[in-house]
């Protein structure tokens, strides 16, 4: 199967109920055109933009059971959907995130918050706008910080450490793998074979060298094991995804048994359909 859910980006970066009302005409529209059910992250009345995530499930795949409403600490709420595949017994965490851009320490709060769907006995599977750095080496070296002329980005996507030297921010990514999570892409490169210039391939920064240039900011993690049923991870940068967005597009495919059996955790059990 291609991945159970999708999520991306829903609105463009207008202001006010105007933002409000187009992401859900944007959400019903791709929703109606893909034949799956969709939903948008909750309002944000404290930004300035409201850049809302969604989630969107194949209805004949799946049962909602909770769509959780959001409180601080984020910068922009993520779309969090907690859902059962077939009759399998345990819950499907979906999370469509966008950390925060300008503030690393933000980011670090909003990973936390991440961590704690990653506690024992939850399956989660997240895709988000990181707006940060892995923390193992890729294939794309990280910034040179000293040679960006866009000095307010360099801030942004850099934190202080404690000997006052600015740092590439990896900690987001450092947080998640260290509660257990697992970088699908990372996984589909080292384990599952994917050529890592398609599973790791930068997804944003194009055509942005003042910027420190192209990086993989857009990443899905797994918790719970669901990493178990992932077969494959592909970067699509294409005319067509650049004409959509400044993002390319991350397309992941799972093995549908094997997901059942993740969320039965019996092992021989099937869910019925």
């Amino acid at each position: 199967m291609t991945s159970p859910w999708t999520s991306w980006p829903s609105t463009s970066r207008t202001s006010g109920s105007s933002s409000r009302e187009g992401g859900q005409r944007l959400k019903n529209s791709a929703a109606k055109r893909l034949g799956l059910r969709g939903f948008l992250a909750e309002p944000n009345p404290y930004v300035d933009a409201d850049i809302a995530t969604a989630v969107y499930l194949r209805p004949e795949l799946f049962h909602v059971r909770e769509e959780p409403p959001r409180a601080k600490p984020w910068w922009l709420h993520p779309c969090h959907v907690q859902a059962q595949l077939g009759n399998c017994p345990v819950p499907l965490n979906i999370v469509s995130a966008h950390l925060c851009f300008f503030d690393a320490n933000q980011r670090l709060t909003e990973a936390g918050w991440l961590t704690t769907l990653a506690e024992p006995g939850m399956v989660t599977l997240i895709g988000m706008d990181s707006n940060s750095y892995p923390r193992a080496p890729e294939p794309n070296a990280l910034p040179n910080w000293d040679t960006v002329t866009d000095r307010a980005h360099m801030v942004h996507r850099t934190y202080v450490d404690a000997d006052g030297h600015r740092r590439s921010d990896t900690r987001p990514d450092a947080a998640l793998i260290d509660a257990g999570y697992v970088d699908l892409a990372r996984h589909a490169a080292d384990h599952l074979g994917v050529d890592s210039k398609m599973a790791l391939a930068p997804t944003a920064g194009f055509d942005k060298p003042h910027q420190g240039g192209p990086q993989r900011i857009d990443r899905g993690y797994a918790a719970g094991r669901a990493a178990d049923a992932l077969d494959h991870v592909e970067v699509i940068d294409t005319e067509d995804t650049r004409a959509a967005s400044d993002h390319a597009l991350v397309l992941y495919r799972f093995n549908r048994a094997r997901l059942e059996r993740v969320l039965t955790q019996a092992g021989t059990a099937v869910c019925a359909h």
